[in-house]
């Protein structure tokens, strides 16, 4: 090899990028996340910002109607549509919880026309270094339909099902 297919390869080998993923991180601020100079965007943020406190981490199913719309549309796959089979879905979960001043582990929220974004940071045990976890973003974007909830997505999937028993 020629000195210079040399310093080729190793600026090549230098100059590769270095694929590390950086932590992610909640926001510091969430009263700034929930402003918008567009009045309709701020109350949509702050009623999904709220539906996610009181409902969804308070678990206060009782509360739901104040948030969403009966004909609510469900995309999760592991929840029926409706605001009935919300409140069947979540009541598995158990009874009701403090509910938070703020979501700690909020990162953003985004609000365009009637759509609504929150991120949030999920922890998850990191299959390819046993006893470490790896932190990655987890969404709920929601629909507003005349001042309620009318549509929610997610990136949740379905669990894979527990293997069956050795006889």
């Amino acid at each position: 090899m020629t000195v210079s297919l040399l310093q080729a390869i190793a600026l090549a080998i230098c100059a590769a990028p270095v694929f590390a993923s950086l932590p992610v991180v909640p926001a510091k601020d969430q009263s700034a996340l929930l402003k918008s100079s567009d009045p309709k965007l701020a109350a949509n943020k702050k009623l999904c910002y709220d539906f996610y406190r009181i409902v969804l981490r308070g678990r206060r199913l009782d509360q739901a109607e104040n948030y969403m719309r009966e004909d609510y549309m469900q995309h999760n796959p592991n929840a029926d549509t409706g605001i009935k089979g919300f409140k069947e879905y979540f009541s598995k979960l158990g009874g009701q919880l403090p509910i938070p001043e703020t979501l700690a582990d909020l990162v953003s929220i985004q609000a365009e026309g009637d759509m609504v974004t929150l991120s949030f940071v999920r922890e998850y045990d990191d299959p390819g270094n046993p006893g470490h976890k790896y932190t990655s973003t987890w969404f709920d974007m929601f629909r507003i339909q005349n001042g309620k909830i009318a549509e929610h997505w997610d990136n949740a999937t379905k669990p894979v099902p527990a293997p069956a028993a050795k006889q």
